[in-house]
């Protein structure tokens, strides 16, 4: 389970559907951080930004801090 509390800017997120983002703010609150779309299944979502729940998120990527 990944800690959303320990999430911080710059943190890669796989979300369901096929959605890489980049957190941008984390409100600390457990449940939501803010995050910026790097590729999404619609193109015109990239770089759109977003309020993300912790339960749509798979997985924490790439050389960011296990949580």
């Amino acid at each position: 389970m990944i800690d959303i509390l320990a999430l911080k800017p710059g943190d890669r997120l796989q979300l369901r559907e096929r959605i890489l983002a980049e957190v941008t703010q984390n409100m600390e609150d457990g449940m939501w951080v803010e995050v910026r779309y790097l590729e999404a299944p619609n193109e015109a979502d990239k770089g759109l930004i977003e309020l993300c729940h912790a339960q749509d998120i798979v997985a924490l990527l790439d050389g960011s801090q296990p949580v």
